[in-house]
């Protein structure tokens, strides 16, 4: 069995992260029927579950049955049971996951999901004390590995050879969250060509990997406790940088223009922590040695859905199966017209995309 786990994150909200996660894990799906692809939803939002479970308000009535069953069977679920001294489980006592093509039939059989649910937040706290455990010095590394041994356990052998996991994070860098960028293998980080986008993505080297922006920072966090000090305490393994996504550009005379100026300086700040931290990045099969050739491996671009992304998530069908029909009737009955020319370049990014997934 081979496992790849992404997780798709920003400490900056409002990036696209959620639409890039399902977009890229359903297409992905339907080039791999082979493959086991399992989506876990760790946002209390539940957006991405909502759109694999039907879209709209179909998929919120489903997710909402799940997390109303006594099972419980999602992400809540397991962190509940994690939190009944199970954090160091070698095998689980049921399974959580489940299969989306039977609530959504433009889901490929192959492609399982464990829902996100609107108490994950709340759970922060019982777990916050769970990992500062002082009869159990191990349960911080317990916890945070926890996700990747769920991963494991449900891989279906019977049917598949190998399984690849699609992680939608929250934003927030709460300790659920540290748990899925931990056990995961690379992270994409999706972004907006804005100042506040470069500022996520600094936040993101500082929380996560523990580089500071200037010495006094650094001298500052020298004398606290912080994420990447456990990791280094316990031995753990961060996330590779594996792709920074350019949502949502536009090529519109004027914005285009705006967005091409504001990318070009934060592809220089992420090119420049390349240089500075290699060992942060998945590596390439032949390193890079200009800004241009690194961006050739490391940066796509998707373009805004508009109409396109609407219908798509009030659906629940992914964009690679938009271009079957030419009008779509809404949940509230409206019909819509979508002639394909009009999101024909957002479907080849999201396609190019999907093939840069090993």
């Amino acid at each position: 069995m081979t496992i790849d786990i992404y997780a798709f994150y920003n400490n900056k909200g409002g990036v696209g992260k959620t639409t890039l996660c399902c977009n890229a894990a359903t297409l992905y799906a339907e080039n791999n029927p082979k493959t086991q692809v399992l989506v876990i939803d760790m946002c209390p939002q539940a957006n991405i579950s909502q759109f694999l479970l039907g879209g709209g308000r179909r998929g919120y009535q489903v997710n909402q049955r799940l997390q109303s069953s006594s099972t419980r069977k999602n992400i809540v679920g397991f962190i509940d049971w994690l939190l009944k001294g199970n954090s160091n489980f070698r095998r689980l006592n049921t399974s959580y996951r489940v299969k989306v093509s039977p609530f959504n039939e433009n889901i490929s059989p192959n492609l399982y999901l464990i829902a996100g649910d609107s108490f994950l937040e709340s759970l922060s706290l019982a777990l916050n004390y769970a990992v500062i455990n002082p009869a159990n010095i191990r349960a911080w590394s317990e916890y945070m590995t926890a996700i990747k041994r769920l991963c494991e356990y449900e891989f279906d052998s019977e049917k598949y050879s190998n399984i690849v996991v699609f992680i939608d994070c929250n934003p927030s860098f709460s300790i659920y969250t540290q748990m899925a960028l931990v056990s995961s293998d690379k992270i994409v980080i999706p972004m907006m060509a804005d100042y506040s986008s470069l500022e996520g993505i600094k936040s993101l080297f500082t929380l996560l990997y523990g580089k500071y922006p200037s010495a006094a920072l650094k001298q500052y966090a020298d004398d606290i406790i912080t994420f990447n000090k456990q990791v280094n305490g316990f031995n753990l393994h961060l996330p590779k940088i594996y792709e920074f996504v350019f949502n949502n550009y536009t090529i519109k005379d004027g914005v285009a223009t705006a967005f091409d100026s504001i990318r070009t300086e934060l592809i220089q700040f992420c090119y420049d922590q390349f240089n500075n931290f290699p060992q942060l990045f998945q590596p390439c099969t032949v390193t890079p040695t200009s800004v241009t050739e690194w961006e050739n491996f490391y940066v796509s671009d998707i373009k805004d859905f508009h109409t396109s992304g609407k219908v798509s998530s009030s659906l629940g069908i992914p964009m690679f199966i938009l271009p079957n029909q030419t009008k779509y009737e809404m949940p509230d009955g409206t019909e819509v017209k979508l002639p394909s020319a009009n999101y024909e370049k957002a479907l080849e990014d999201i396609k190019n995309f999907v093939n840069k997934i090993n």
